[in-house]
């Protein structure tokens, strides 16, 4: 939805202070520079907490979130439950803005830079901005004081704005985590501070970085994170119509959040088990149509002249030229296959890695794992020697999909979760859904549930189930 700047904040008002007190504590936790512009205004859509503007502005909700704050100063009394509950939500809204704020575009005309602000792109800059304000609220409070001023506030649990992307990027991150070594908070700085065109990108490079180490050529790289990202992004691009659906309740919104999340992680899997599965092949092939070449040439040489380990390995790189087994595509000059194709030999021909379940464990129909054996070509342009190099990995690996199980598991999906996406297959974004461009507004929070404001002053209810929007 739109957001509307009213009356700019004074910087002297203690209101405006206590903003980009706020927004500071987010730059320093973040670890990433805040593209605020000094100016905060009171956001005029009565249906709207608060937004991040792409001028770098500010608004926010002057009944929702500047007077519960003001109230807790100088309210001159403990605050009820409810309005600690209120005042925890006001905090929630700014320091959200104020991820937004520490989260860069990036430039959309570098190659393979994706959109920023289509469905995918926003549920996962929501998703991420709304995860880290969860992970961090409590520490943004205590950075500014708030809970010196209300002690209650900490008490109190808070709301997810929006339940279709925070639970399918906290289960991303953790699933990235798990694949790194890394911890989820590391991971979701390191996104955060990612530029937003890249952030794909750089989830599918820790990925490929972990499992195809020594194994990918670099210059294969934009091909195979374009096939690690392809997965995960369509299935994030569903949650748009999930997350404008008001007949859905939070925590349906967050079962088909974490189903999404369990396919996107899967099929990204897959496309990279598949690469892995290409490269292991070719390197294992080669190993083995190199091994009577070296016998032979051991048996050439004269008595008293043994040809040294390093000397054989040497020999290998040189005899690779006519006898390639497969056309090769040019690859970055300089890059030498042939220790990579000693490691292959020997025991290790028979350790492949077993593919992911649901992959086959050979190449698809109408893919190469490897250069088809008995094929001859010249020596690849290119390459110092005529070292043969492994082909591309070409498309075709397996994609999420509308299928009725888990790909990571393989186990059938929970009755309500086949209700849930049924319902959801085939729809257009239900009303509210968000088409923005780059020059849009990021985290327009509505009022919960879409509720007027009179109707939320007299909410009582502690669940944190409502949506800020």
């Amino acid at each position: 939805m739109p957001s509307q700047k009213g009356r700019e904040l004074p910087a002297s008002s203690p209101e405006y202070q206590w903003v980009a007190s706020v927004i500071r504590s987010v730059e320093q936790r973040t670890g990433s520079p805040t593209r605020w512009n000094k100016q905060v205004f009171e956001e005029l859509d009565p249906g709207v907490l608060g937004s991040a503007h792409a001028d770098g502005a500010m608004t926010v909700s002057p009944g929702r979130v500047l007077d519960p704050v003001r109230h807790a100063y100088t309210g001159g009394r403990p605050l009820t439950n409810d309005e600690n509950y209120r005042l925890r939500d006001a905090a929630a809204t700014v320091t959200h803005e104020a991820v937004h704020l520490s989260s860069h575009y990036g430039d959309p005309t570098v190659p393979g830079a994706h959109p920023t602000h289509d469905p995918a792109g926003r549920a996962l800059e929501e998703g991420q901005a709304e995860h880290w304000t969860h992970r961090n609220l409590d520490g943004v409070i205590a950075d500014v004081g708030l809970d010196r001023a209300a002690p209650g506030v900490l008490t109190q649990p808070s709301m997810d704005a929006y339940p279709a992307y925070t639970s399918a990027s906290a289960d991303l991150n953790s699933a990235l985590a798990a694949r790194t070594g890394q911890s989820t908070d590391e991971i979701a700085t390191r996104l955060i501070g990612t530029e937003r065109t890249q952030r794909w990108n750089e989830a599918a490079d820790m990925v490929i970085d972990q499992r195809l180490g020594g194994l990918m050529p670099e210059s294969h790289r934009d091909a195979v994170r374009a096939q690690v990202v392809a997965p995960a992004r369509a299935e994030f691009e569903k949650l748009a119509t999930a997350q404008a659906d008001k007949s859905l309740n939070s925590a349906q919104k967050t079962m088909l959040a974490r189903d999404a999340a369990s396919r996107a992680i899967s099929g990204m899997d897959q496309a990279v088990g598949h690469a892995e599965q290409h490269y292991q092949n070719w390197y294992q092939q080669e190993a083995a149509r190199q091994a009577p070449q070296q016998t032979a040439q051991q048996s050439a040489t004269p008595q008293g002249q043994q040809t040294t380990p390093q000397q054989a390995g040497s020999q290998q790189a040189q005899q690779t030229g006519p006898q390639q087994a497969g056309s090769q595509q040019a690859q970055q000059a300089g890059q030498q296959a042939g220790p990579q194709q000693a490691q292959q030999s020997g025991p290790q021909q028979a350790q492949q890695t077993a593919p992911q379940q649901g992959q086959h464990s050979a190449p698809q129909q109408g893919q190469q794992a490897g250069p088809q054996q008995g094929q001859q070509s010249s020596p690849q342009q290119g390459s110092p020697g005529g070292e043969p190099r492994p082909e591309p990995v070409q498309q075709g690996q397996a994609q999420a999909t509308n299928q009725q199980t888990t790909p990571s598991t393989g186990q059938a999906a929970s009755p309500e979760v086949a209700k849930l996406r049924a319902m959801m297959s085939g729809q257009a974004p239900a009303s509210g859904a968000v088409h923005v461009n780059g020059n849009s507004t990021d985290g327009a929070r509505a009022d919960r549930n879409g509720q007027s404001a009179g109707q939320q002053a007299t909410r009582t209810t502690k669940t944190p189930t409502p949506e800020r929007g």
